[in-house]
């Protein structure tokens, strides 16, 4: 997976390569949990870094930031599986389906969004664009 990021890098403008990462992460993040979704992607993205010689802040810190967009699916996080469990004691208890359809329009709302402000953020504050460090 790494050498498909890090085979895209050159030839995808920056938001594009911003949005594929925030779709990929924001997909596993519904059906892994945040943080095992983070933990295995991010080593990951870091090495398509290595390899394709651009600053690893350009791509780990949109796959950070998608691991929050985890609206789709009670599974997705504790709260969710909590908000299901007591809709039960409700005469019309939720349903997946309920998530899904009230989690669809956040969700690419929120991966539009996202990409957008971790290119333009991304390089204004922590300078993402910025050549591979000398760390």
């Amino acid at each position: 997976m790494g050498d498909a990021f890090a085979a895209m890098i050159p030839h995808v403008h920056g938001y594009v390569q911003h949005l594929v990462i925030i779709v990929v992460i924001t997909l596993c993040s519904q059906i892994f949990s945040s943080i095992g979704t983070a933990a295995a992607m991010l080593p990951v993205l870091a090495a398509a870094a290595q390899e394709a010689v651009v600053n690893p802040l350009s791509l780990m810190l949109p796959a950070a930031i998608a691991t929050s967009f985890t609206f789709l699916l009670p599974t997705a996080t504790p709260p969710n599986v909590v908000v299901l469990a007591k809709s039960q004691e409700l005469p019309r208890p939720l349903r997946i389906r309920d998530f899904f359809l009230s989690g669809l329009p956040l969700t690419l709302v929120a991966c539009v969004v996202g990409a957008a402000l971790t290119y333009i953020m991304g390089n204004v504050v922590f300078d993402a664009q910025s050549p591979f460090p000398q760390w």
